[in-house]
């Protein structure tokens, strides 16, 4: 369940996703089209289960489903389109079926109409190419100080439940039922439309910067018995609304430097646009990837390269002082998912008082994922990058953001590492996870048993498990109140895999 199957490769049901990380061999791989559809495969697949795929973003066995019927909904329609934007009551908003990918969403808000103005998210991932529904209610986030997840825009949820009839949610009609909703990991049933908030259309002015860790991060707590300096890293983040930071091995293991992404909202025109990356880059970089997770004589010189064209671009862009373009553009900036590990954590950051907050946990947490890496850099347990995001907390109930301190703010970071997708065989494919698994075992007594922080859903956190019971990382009535609604729309768990039932998060 947790990696790939040998053994089942003729097999026409064989699922696996694009990380390579995962495989299921359900019974049935089915295609509804239409609503209709929907609701008669759910009739009649009483006392099975039944999960929900997208395009295969997630790193955790969500929907693995072995033995039994995987929904693929990338054929549902309803009429011509997958994705429209519209106004109702003086809000902005963009509806999308489980078919639209986030390119199409993002299509939907910007084409031009006349009788509508052009529309976008206020946050977002930066993938275009994943499916949206699965990505809402998988808990993802995206990035901005002052924003919160892409789950909390949710207006609306029409989804069908284990009873095969369509249940509609939204923030008008049942905005109790909304917290328990908008996070949902596909337990409520097969959703067939989402209808999100958006805000008219803006420009981003996009600085990217390479600089030393240090002068971000204050210095390594490592060689100064455990003092840590905070106020460059809160400054950045409170006068900033969008920050991305990453560390790659290639930059040096002395602490080295840090791509600095950060953007800002501003009237001015678009310009200095700079192309998307060269062709060669997407065309070789699944097989970089791979060489790089199993060919040890190729890490040194691949992570270098890596490095170099980051930092030769960003150097580049930052030469005209950054440039200006429409959201859209700033916020896609990765144009294809490679195969890699990732697990990612959401570290709580509580505010302090007005306009300050206690970002040490960031700088312990960074510092506790870079010297891992320094410590076992011949392992190379790190190959891709440490990466974080900032946004507001969330008032989903399952979302790793949860908090009822609204005015708290969470830092995404997440440790990457390549996986070797096509490799046939499974020694060297556990061969090549092993240091990434040791990493992230390691680094999870502090980010989470120290920093307080919760595992993404859809990023590797099987892996972790069972030293880390993530029921109890929440509070109790959050699964409580959720688990209500749960049995209420499907009281024998047609929609819970078996690795889901195991967690006993779902009652």
């Amino acid at each position: 369940m947790n990696d790939q199957n040998d053994n089942d490769d003729g097999n026409e049901n064989r699922w696996t996703n694009w990380a390579g990380n995962l495989t299921s061999v359900p019974d049935e791989i089915t295609r509804p089209t239409s609503l209709s559809e929907v609701q008669a495969l759910v009739k009649r697949s009483a006392g099975t289960t039944l999960r929900t795929i997208g395009t295969g973003h997630s790193f955790s066995p969500l929907i693995v489903n072995n033995g039994e019927t995987l929904v693929e909904m990338s054929r549902y329609v309803d009429g011509p389109r997958k994705a429209w934007r519209w106004q109702h009551k003086g809000l902005d908003l963009v509806s999308f079926l489980p078919s639209a990918l986030w390119s199409e969403v993002r299509d939907a808000l910007t084409a031009p109409d006349p009788s509508l103005p052009q529309m976008y998210l206020s946050s977002t991932g930066a993938l275009a190419s994943i499916n949206a529904t699965g990505f809402v209610a998988a808990g993802c986030h995206g990035t901005g100080w002052n924003q919160q997840t892409v789950s909390d825009l949710v207006y609306a949820v029409e989804l069908v439940g284990a009873d095969g009839q369509l249940h509609v949610f939204s923030e008008e009609t049942t905005p109790a039922e909304m917290p328990a909703v908008r996070v949902n990991l596909g337990t409520l049933g097969i959703i067939t439309k989402l209808t999100l908030r958006v805000e008219p259309l803006y420009n981003l002015h996009d600085e990217e910067i390479v600089t030393a860790t240090e002068s971000v991060m204050g210095p390594n707590p490592n060689a100064t018995d455990g003092e840590i300096r905070t106020e460059n890293l809160h400054k950045l983040l409170t006068e900033n609304e969008y920050v991305e930071l990453f560390w790659f091995p290639g930059s040096g293991y002395n602490n080295g430097q840090i791509w600095l992404k950060k953007f800002n909202r501003t009237q001015d025109e678009p310009r200095d646009v700079p192309l998307r990356p060269d062709g060669w880059v997407d065309k070789m970089a699944t097989q970089v990837m791979e060489w790089t997770a199993t060919h040890p004589l190729f890490w040194t010189p691949i992570l270098s390269l890596a490095w170099n064209t980051i930092h030769d671009r960003a150097q580049a862009i930052q030469a005209k002082g950054g440039f200006v373009a429409p959201a859209p553009r700033v916020m896609f900036y990765a144009d294809q998912a490679f195969p890699i590990l990732d697990l990612e954590v959401a570290i709580p950051i509580p505010q302090t008082g007005a306009g300050t907050w206690d970002v040490g946990n960031i700088v312990r947490a960074w510092y506790a994922a870079l010297n891992y890496a320094y410590k076992f850099q011949g392992d190379f347990p790190l190959t891709t990058c440490l990466h974080a995001r900032f946004t507001k907390t969330s008032q989903s109930l399952l979302s790793p953001a949860f908090s009822t301190a609204t005015e708290d703010r969470v830092c995404w970071m997440e440790i990457l590492s390549a996986y070797p997708k096509s490799e046939p065989d499974a020694g060297k494919r556990a061969a090549a996870m092993a240091p990434h698994l040791a990493m992230i075992n390691t680094v999870m007594a502090d980010w989470i048993g120290t920093r307080h922080g919760r595992p993404h859903w859809a990023k590797n956190w099987q892996y972790i498990v069972p030293h880390v019971k993530v029921k109890s990382l929440y509070p109790d009535q959050n699964f409580q109140k959720f688990n209500d609604l749960r049995r209420r729309l499907d009281p024998h768990g047609m929609f819970l895999n078996p690795f889901l039932s195991q967690q006993e998060l779902f009652t």
